[in-house]
């Protein structure tokens, strides 16, 4: 995966959630939590992206800032999980992609 791909994804994650952790952005993408936060100082510059410190903090992306409208509903991530638990090899990784990019990112994969 390229920086900008990484970059992609991250904007992605915090669209459908509003928030993470550079900790769990770092294990999502098996780089250093240093690595997350330059890309979320990267960001900042097109993105209305922002961190808070301390507990209860992580990254966040502006309350209603959504550049599109493709995420799942919650019925066609239960239909696309069910798939993803039936799934093997390629077919599971690409459908535990689209679940992470436009569905649930804390969905039980």
């Amino acid at each position: 995966m390229t920086t900008a791909d990484r970059r992609l994804e991250i904007v992605s994650i915090l669209v459908v959630n509003g928030h993470v952790t550079s900790r769990e952005l770092a294990q999502e993408f098996g780089v250093a939590r240093r690595t997350i936060l330059n890309d979320v100082a990267a960001l900042t510059y097109g993105y209305p992206i922002y961190t808070k410190p301390g507990a209860g903090g992580g990254i966040f992306i502006m309350e209603g800032y959504k550049p599109y409208n493709n995420t799942l509903t919650p019925y066609e991530q239960e239909k696309l999980k069910k798939m993803y638990d039936a799934a093997e090899g390629d077919d599971k990784e690409i459908l535990k992609r689209v679940l992470k990019k436009y569905g649930a990112y804390k969905l039980e994969l």
